[in-house]
């Protein structure tokens, strides 16, 4: 059967070459484990997000968040508009980090705790409804939730464990959330009886934006027994199983293992993984289970296989095409993943002129939500060229975006496919590793549709003037020279990871912004720190000289915060600046950023500033990467023309305060002791990376000259692993520290 299969396919695209300038491409596959939205392992979290820990977490190819919101202490009362803005604060980060998240809600960790009740629970998802509706673009799917120990349903102190109970809250979710998302369910046995339908969603049905079509599946005990701990009922094992490898086919599966048993094998578990089309699971839990898999070998398989995974295969395009002409692409792709994505996607063909850069797009209507595990797909593409088209070359490329307009340009929203040279990590796109010729002398028929391509421009809402998009898309750079690096080249191995050396470095600017962008050799690291230096005004006496440096260092951005210098004598002082950077975009191997340049204030009008560059990898005992090499002896000069410097705030009074902590990078807790000579009004707080507050300290504390810091909020719940600022102030003086928690 297979070799008559593929003997149709040779006489199918022998037609195809037969009918005009053709050529046939074939496509190297990829074993790489890579990340790829809304698939793979996933990281629980039951705190608020942070950019550190996106950058983090994408560092290990994870791009989705398990976002848990624990609430004993709203269990009998209104949700209050602190809580609600943690939750759209989280969803915002995620945005900027470029992951999603699979949210749940519960009142209680324990099975004989407090849930709330039914009317608490309704009033609690239509206050929530207006953030949900929102951003939904970053929510991958929801979790039901709300009833009984940690929102597995299973047990409730208001006896919502029930058919009827658990169907209203599931339909308030649903109506919470638009009819492109899904909500996910315990068990397949619930799903029926909330239905009252036996039978699991059908191709005719998939997608139809009804209650059915959009309620998934969770499975909180993956193989700790025969019947996943309650997961399938006992005398229907097999038939569960079965309604979930037909239902799984159009809605996400996701979920944890719970316990190893005799059924959590690497060879269990790949069969369950496929049979059920899980799309994502825990990646901190059952780590005994997950060390199993490890040690058992299947591991990489998981990782590689969890949700969809399209691998190409071949692709037949034309060589040339005049304007006007029609425009053909037939490819064959597979998916070797456990599921299929089960979020809309966008199919879009893309033409790139080789000398300007233009870019053209072609949306199709191909729904690959129905490209299946174990499928292989042949698609064919037909659309028309615009007559006003340059002629020329033009690399054709496919997009596998995200539709919703907030997404479907940044890269990380993006579907990679596993094939090796294919993937531009500054774009989201996938070559085909064809050049097409548009010429007036090209010979075919012209296009009698209404499918045309369409001229593309890409442009930011932040800085719509500017040639400089902060988008992730470093096209828009090319005709902006480098900063001079002769004779001081830079050279690869100067950082603990040889691929996060700097390599390249532009500056331009306009009457608002001081745009900046700088390249490493390998790929970004998210547990390292980006730094940028600024002498902003060219005096070596002044500001602080980190590590010797030649310049007078007036302010520091440190990945996505600015910070100015308030210290004196050289003594490690910064404040926080109430604007952070004004834009920040990257890529796999480069980052962009722009600068409002009234953040500038001790700029002098017709001056230089001068810029050192640096990768810090938290390793005290390695020198980190710096550009220049030789920053102990001189700097990057850039100049530009002040026209817009605010130079009239104040100068800051320098500090009368010394701080000594340790130990930092600390673990359980850390202990800052406090010098001061001036004992007026204090205010001792830690900030996270993005500024907000998150612990405060009372003034006797720091009066009797020593604080510990347990890593708890002012709510004492624990933080997670990262950076921290402490923040000491009085009337007239302040001063800035790092803190590191390493968990």
């Amino acid at each position: 059967m297979k070799y008559f299969f593929n003997l149709l396919l040779f006489i199918y695209i022998g037609g195809i070459l037969l009918a005009g300038n053709n050529s046939v491409i074939y496509y190297s596959p990829s074993d790489e484990n890579f990340f790829n939205p809304e698939r793979g392992f996933l990281s629980q979290v039951a705190y608020p997000l942070t950019l550190w820990r996106m950058n983090h977490l994408k560092g290990q190819n994870i791009s989705v968040i398990q976002r848990l919101y624990i609430i004993p202490e709203y269990h009998d009362t209104v949700l209050p508009e602190s809580f609600l803005e943690i939750v759209k604060e989280d969803l915002n980060v995620a945005r900027q980090g470029g992951l999603k998240l699979v949210i749940r809600f519960s009142y209680t960790r324990s099975m004989d705790g407090k849930d709330a009740a039914l009317d608490t629970i309704l009033i609690h998802i239509d206050q929530l409804k207006p953030i949900l509706q929102e951003n939904y673009d970053v929510i991958a799917f929801m979790e039901a939730g709300f009833i009984g120990a940690y929102g597995e349903w299973c047990y409730s102190s208001h006896g919502l464990n029930n058919t009827e109970a658990r169907r209203t809250v599931l339909f308030a979710l649903l109506d919470a959330l638009p009819s492109d998302r899904y909500v996910a369910i315990r068990t397949p046995d619930y799903k029926r009886k909330i239905f009252n339908d036996l039978n699991p969603i059908s191709l005719e049905n998939a997608f139809n934006k009804s209650y059915k079509s959009r309620t998934g599946a969770h499975n909180d005990c993956f193989l700790a027994s025969a019947t996943d701990y309650g997961t399938y009922l006992e005398n229907n094992i097999e038939e569960d199983k079965n309604y979930l490898n037909q239902d799984n086919l159009y809605v996400p599966q996701g979920g944890e293992a719970c316990t190893p048993s005799e059924y959590s094998h690497c060879s269990n578990a790949l069969i369950d993984f496929a049979r059920i089309h899980w799309s994502v699971i825990n990646k901190e839990y059952n780590r005994d289970v997950l060390e199993q898999w490890e040690n058992e070998g299947c591991m990489e398989e998981i990782k590689r296989r969890l949700g969809y995974r399209f691998q190409l295969l071949n692709a037949v395009l034309p060589d040339s095409i005049k304007p006007g002409g029609a425009f053909q692409l037939n490819f064959k792709i597979e998916n070797l993943g456990f599921a299929s994505p089960y979020n809309n996607r966008l199919l879009e063909i893309i033409l790139r002129n080789t000398i300007d850069r233009k870019v053209w797009r072609f949306v199709t209507n191909e729904d690959f939500r129905f490209w299946a595990a174990g499928d292989t797909m042949q698609v064919t593409i037909e659309g028309g060229i615009p007559l006003d088209i340059a002629e020329g070359n033009y690399e054709v490329l496919l997009h596998l975006a995200d539709p919703v307009d907030t997404l479907r340009y940044r890269p990380e929203y993006a579907i990679r496919l596993a094939n090796e040279n294919v993937w531009e990590d500054s774009t989201g796109y996938n070559s085909l590793q064809h050049q097409i010729i548009i010429s007036k002398r090209a010979p075919g028929e012209d296009y009698i549709g209404d499918n045309f391509f369409e001229y593309f421009h890409q442009s930011s809402q932040l800085f719509p003037h500017s040639k400089i998009q902060i988008d992730g898309n470093f096209h828009d750079w090319d005709e902006i020279p480098q900063l001079d690096i002769t004779p001081d080249e830079e050279d690869a191995g100067d950082a603990l990871d040889d691929a996060s050396d700097l390599l390249n470095i532009w500056a331009t600017n306009d009457e608002n912004y001081l745009y900046i962008s700088y390249q490493l050799v390998g790929s970004r690291n998210g547990n390292y720190f980006y730094h940028i230096l600024i002498d902003a005004d060219q005096d070596t006496s002044t500001g602080f000289h980190s590590k010797g440096s030649y310049a007078g260092i007036d302010m520091i951005i440190e990945n996505q915060s600015i910070w100015k210098y308030s210290g004196e004598n050289n003594e490690w002082s910064w404040t926080y600046l109430d604007e952070s950077l004004q834009g920040w975009g990257h890529g796999a191997t480069r980052i962009e950023l722009a600068i409002n340049r009234n953040l500038l204030t001790k700029t002098v009008t017709g001056k230089n500033i001068d810029l050192i560059f640096n990768v810090d990898e938290l390793n005290e005992d390695h020198f980190d990467d710096y550009a220049p090499n030789s920053f102990t002896t001189r700097s990057y000069s850039y100049s530009f023309t002040i026209t817009a410097i605010n130079v009239n705030e104040p100068v800051k009074i320098p500090n009368k305060m010394q701080l000594r902590i340790y130990p930092n990078p600390f673990n359980n807790h850390v202990t800052i002791e406090i010098k001061i000579t001036d004992k007026g009004v204090l205010n001792g707080s830690i900030y996270d990376i993005n500024g907000r507050k998150i612990k405060s300290f009372k003034r006797t504390d720091i009066l009797s000259g020593k604080i510990v810091w347990d890593g708890t909020n002012n709510r004492n719940k624990s933080v997670g692993s990262g950076l921290y600022i402490f923040r000491l102030s009085g009337i007239k003086t302040q001063i800035v520290e790092k803190l590191i928690l390493l968990k």
